[in-house]
């Protein structure tokens, strides 16, 4: 499968789990399946989602995503979700904020860019199992300090983990460091004037 393809895929998967959600009932069932192997999620889960990922592997990649996009809850969120996914769709997919980037931005509400480095460095050398168990939270957090992750974007880096992890941590350290803060650094301190 081309690239794009599953790109648009990622796309088209994201959004029509954003819809399933607005039912709350399946909003239930996906989020209790956040972070687990797909023989441990409800059967109505596999019935909602073996559909949408026929054809397409990395099943689990697929279920976690759903159950992370179950944690929004636009009506308690501070930005306008809908608009902000719908925004991140026409940048070119290089250009989308990956989870260093949202790690960052995070951090700069906070000014605690140590700590969530740190937190980022340990994400990147976690095992697919450990990484899938340890992204509700995190995305529950990025969600309480108003950064919406762009899933589909994880949704590719989840299911190219096994097989790219180097890279994919690679690019998010670089995003993380390279993202605006959104605060200005201390100024340097003031010596002589000429």
């Amino acid at each position: 499968m081309h690239v794009d393809d599953y790109r648009a895929h990622c796309d088209t998967f994201t959004q029509t789990i954003r819809d399933l959600c607005h039912t709350p009932a399946t909003r239930v069932v996906l989020e209790r399946g956040r972070g687990r192997p797909v023989e441990d999620c409800d059967q109505r889960a596999h019935r909602a989602l073996a559909p949408l990922t026929r054809g397409y592997g990395a099943r689990r990649a697929h279920w976690t995503v759903a159950g992370l996009i179950a944690l929004e809850r636009p009506a308690r969120h501070p930005l306008d979700l809908a608009a902000v996914h719908d925004s991140r769709t026409e940048l070119r997919w290089y250009q989308r904020p990956n989870l260093g980037t949202c790690l960052a931005q995070a951090a700069a509400t906070t000014r605690d860019d140590t700590s969530a480095e740190r937190r980022l460095r340990v994400l990147t050398r976690l095992s697919t199992d450990l990484l899938h168990r340890r992204l509700p939270g995190l995305t529950r957090q990025l969600l309480g300090q108003g950064q919406a992750p762009d899933f589909a974007v994880l949704l590719s880096d989840l299911a190219a983990w096994d097989e790219h992890r180097r890279t994919i941590a690679t690019r998010w350290l670089d995003s993380f460091h390279l993202a605006p803060r959104g605060h200005d650094p201390a100024p340097p301190p003031a010596g002589p004037t000429p």
